[in-house]
């Protein structure tokens, strides 16, 4: 065993936004810090580029072009791809890359370890909570009488608003400040930094279409159905040396050009402040001293050398589900939180799903970012109490993942349709294909949760246990959501012939798929017998411990977290530095 303990003013456990924002603003402020990442460092984008571009069709997941099956990382720092999303009894064949799936329901999102996290893979959409979203027991009593593990925040959008202005400006955030200023209360102290993102043409074509329509079919349940333009950390300009978005359609798994924000971006700014960054180092335990801080943070590497390191304080930013795995093998850390079976407990996603249809006129999908515009309309409905908030965006891909133009013009073939009548055939439906997806609001839950497993990776660490079940609220909502995509469609006149929906019946039957938006398993609150952080990301038990990536979440909201992390982590690296320069 080699020991090499070099002090820190600041050890952080993570690359992703979170890690990469609070190593920039402490390294502005003059600290020594050090990033550590079980990953390894991104090649050349132009690498990223060419490899997505070879890959088949079917293979473009959003780990690819980064991580292949039976690379290194695959062994010492896997990413969860498609073979872990479902579930052991389902899938026999296994043994499954990452995640352990015991229960009723699969835990259906994914993440990416390597330098600069999930950013790299990304969408970019980046609406703010509104303020009732951190207050969901105190705002709706019914529900929270009904589900007693909802809590409100220790935090309200007023302490988080100015945060949420930093982060839009450091990661560069283009949307309508008219269209999005004081929507249900989320008021902006300052503009975005820059105009939106054009809305695509389909986008366009839908809302000339239903604007059409009789004024009270611009209705469904009482709320507007209104059509936005969607923030995303997106350039829309030149923006801090990163050019405009050129409208490639494969955002996700990359930007080609970095028009779109990720975590390089600020990893490169804290590096040229003197930031060491240390790739394939895979933290095992984190160790308590007898003042209760934690003194050394201990990681292997992937020659399986185990080494520590020691900070004046210590920043957990690995990730909802890395980041409670860490706590969990760290014998003395957090344990009244431990007792109380806190930490790795409420985790959260999106759960979602989409529509699809056939328009009556031509969208011309594939241009442009494969979102632009969304719903916010029911985003805090009357029905809350009862059915979970969602969102709607308005998909700029065709239908998707859900049918590949190559998958209709095989279902053309099938039909045996040649010649001029399969090229008319294929060109019209693949250019009025459009789809509309929903994410919904997930509530807390400590059952569902993360747990050691058994079963350990190449290094000898425990993978994830994943326990997870799909509540009743979540299932209304859904169906909710479905109601109001087919509202729209029928208003703009879309062939009821031509809709596609996810099968909603029950939890098991229905197809949900997650949104890589993994949120609680360190919950903030006010005491650590029921959280495990307080309203600066501070760890209850261990004074230099902050915990400030989307693990901290008390509840989920129906939108999107990353700028919501990123303004915690803003906020908790203003208490580090008073501690460290007090």
């Amino acid at each position: 065993m080699n020991s090499n303990d070099d002090i820190y003013d600041a050890v952080i456990v993570g690359t992703g936004v979170a890690g990469a924002l609070v190593a920039y603003k402490l390294s502005e402020a003059g600290c020594k810090v050090l990033l550590l990442d079980a990953g390894s460092n991104p090649k050349e984008r132009e690498d990223y580029v060419k490899a997505f571009a070879e890959a088949p069709q079917k293979e473009r997941s959003i780990s690819r072009p980064y991580v292949k099956s039976g690379d290194d990382a695959d062994k010492y720092a896997h990413s969860a791809d498609g073979n872990d999303l479902k579930l052991n009894k389902e899938y026999p064949f296994g043994p499954y890359k990452y995640y352990d799936q015991p229960g009723n329901n699969a835990f259906k999102s994914q993440y990416v370890r390597l330098i600069g996290g999930s950013t790299w893979t990304w969408r970019g959409n980046s609406p703010r909570f509104i303020p009732d979203d951190f207050k969901l027991k105190t705002k709706f009593p019914k529900l929270a009488e009904k589900y007693p593990d909802v809590a409100d925040w220790s935090i309200n959008y007023k302490d988080i608003e100015p945060y949420f202005t930093e982060a839009e400006y450091e990661l560069g955030i283009a949307g309508d400040d008219a269209e999005w200023d004081n929507l249900f209360g989320a008021y902006r102290s300052k503009p975005f930094p820059m105009k939106k993102i054009a809305q695509a043409y389909g986008d366009l074509q839908l809302i000339k279409a239903f604007a059409a329509a009789p004024d009270d079919k611009k209705f469904f349940l009482g709320k507007e159905i209104k059509f936005f333009g969607l923030p995303q950390a997106r350039n829309s300009e030149v923006y801090q040396g990163r050019p405009a978005c050129e409208g490639n359609n494969n955002c996700i798994p990359l930007c080609p050009i970095q028009a779109k924000y990720d975590a390089t971006v600020h990893l490169k700014k804290a590096k040229s402040n003197g930031v060491e960054i240390r790739e394939k180092a895979v933290v095992t335990r984190l160790e308590a001293d007898e003042n209760g801080n934690i003194g050394k943070v201990w990681y292997k590497t992937w020659d399986n050398q185990e080494k520590s390191v020691s900070g004046k304080i210590v920043v957990l930013a690995a990730h909802a589900i890395e980041t409670p795995k860490i706590l969990l093998m760290s014998d003395g850390v957090t344990p009244i939180a431990k007792q109380n079976e806190i930490v790795g407990a409420y985790l959260m996603d999106h759960l979602g799903g989409e529509g699809a249809a056939i328009m009556p006129f031509p969208v011309f999908p594939f241009r442009g970012p494969q979102s632009t515009s969304c719903i916010e309309s029911f985003r805090n409905h009357e029905q809350r109490d009862t059915k979970c908030a969602f969102r709607l965006t308005i998909g700029n891909d065709g239908w998707g993942r859900g049918k590949h133009p190559y998958d209709t013009l095989e279902d053309l073939l099938k039909r045996k349709l040649f010649g001029e009548e399969l090229k008319d055939e294929l060109h019209h439906i693949v250019t009025h294909q459009l789809r509309i997806a929903y994410a919904t609001e997930q509530l807390p839950n400590k059952k569902n949760r993360v747990r050691l497993a058994d079963e350990k990776d190449g290094l000898g660490i425990p993978k994830p246990k994943i326990e997870f079940t799909v509540d009743e609220y979540s299932l209304e909502g859904m169906k909710m959501a479905q109601d109001v995509i087919k509202h729209i469609f029928r208003t703009v006149g879309a062939s009821e012939t031509e809709w596609e929906f996810s099968n909603l019946t029950d939890a098991k039957n229905y197809f949900y798929s997650g949104s890589a938006h993994i949120m609680g398993t360190c919950r903030m609150g006010e005491t650590p017998e029921t959280s495990v952080v307080d309203a600066n990301c501070r760890s209850h038990e261990h004074q230099n411990l902050f915990i400030v990536d989307g693990s901290v979440f008390t509840t989920g909201a129906p939108t999107n977290p990353t700028i919501v992390t990123a303004a915690l982590a803003l906020l908790a690296a203003d208490k580090m530095i008073e501690d460290l320069k007090g």
